[in-house]
């Protein structure tokens, strides 16, 4: 089976039929919660950002910015994710042949593997090194940012 016909058979299921054929409103929808879930997602880390780099909530440790701010960062994820594979289920044709997708892609496993690597060390320690600390969030910040301009060509390309 190629990749083909396994993005033929998803076009072709019934959630796909759901997706696509309802109102207009639907797809916007989907769109909405899509950009909001990633707002919520980049605020949080903008705020631990901020935190770790000094800039704001001084008076407070990391760990506990990173904590409370992880239900809006998990549910801005959430809402990404699942908007997301319901946009790319409707038509998967048009996002897996379309290089600013496979982009975005790219930059997701990128972003991934920075949060999970360095930017998570900065939220459970209570004074990381400065420099540690610039260059996490430097990367962590740009990297998402990137994948969010990514999705953003998708639609002119």
């Amino acid at each position: 089976m190629t990749v083909l016909d396994v993005l033929t058979a998803l076009q072709d299921s019934a959630l796909a039929h759901a997706i696509s054929k309802t109102d207009h409103l639907v797809a916007a929808g989907l769109q909405i919660l899509h950009v909001l879930g990633l707002i919520f997602f980049l605020a949080s880390l903008v705020l631990i950002s901020l935190r770790a780099l000094e800039w704001a909530l001084a008076d407070q440790p990391i760990p506990e910015v990173a904590r409370d701010t992880s239900r809006l960062m998990w549910t801005g994820l959430f809402l990404t994710a699942l908007s997301g594979t319901l946009m790319f289920i409707a038509t998967p044709k048009l996002y897996y042949f379309n290089w600013a997708f496979g982009l975005k892609m790219a930059l997701v496993v990128v972003a991934i593997l920075i949060q999970a690597t360095l930017f998570r060390r900065i939220a459970k320690r209570d004074a990381p090194s400065l420099r540690f600390v610039r260059v996490s969030v430097g990367l962590c910040v740009a990297s998402w940012f990137s994948v969010a301009m990514a999705g953003r060509m998708i639609g002119f390309v």
